[in-house]
């Protein structure tokens, strides 16, 4: 067993037994009319067996499937986390389009063999969706564009 991966999975199961117990807070509800606890409940159920998973499959993996770890990529793990800092800053500030932009735009930088044309029709195709899911269709207080 790695301990990479072993802390990978334990991780994992560690987020879904929190969300477990904070599931467990809210009330269920009755089959007729579920309650708001049962969909972080399933999800927590979800991480924790995933969590499971990663476990027991390096346990099985033998000594000679095991490689050596991988640097850690510092482009990609920058990137990504900028890229949700750069949207939840600018959500509310520009709105959910150049939120979602920016955010593609700067999540692309981490991988090099994206294109920009690629990349700018995934940011308008995300955009229009966004805007259709959650402005739209669940109505949520979000501006498509700061006023």
């Amino acid at each position: 067993m790695t301990p990479r991966v072993f802390l990978a999975g334990a991780c994992v199961m560690l987020v879904g037994a929190i969300a477990l117990w904070e599931a467990a807070l809210y009330p269920f509800g009755s089959p007729r009319m579920i309650g708001p606890a049962v969909f972080p409940f399933a999800v927590s159920l979800l991480l924790i067996g995933t969590g499971l998973v990663i476990l027991i499959s390096d346990m099985r993996a033998g000594q000679d499937e095991q490689q050596e770890p991988e640097a850690v990529p510092w482009r990609n793990l920058c990137a990504v986390l900028a890229a949700i800092v750069v949207f939840g800053f600018l959500l509310e500030r520009s709105g959910l389009v150049p939120a979602v932009f920016a955010g593609v735009f700067i999540a692309s930088l981490a991988d090099r063999s994206l294109r920009l044309r690629t990349v700018a029709l995934l940011a308008v195709v995300l955009s229009i969706g966004c805007t259709l899911v959650f402005v739209t269709f669940l109505k949520l207080p979000i501006s498509p564009f700061a006023m």
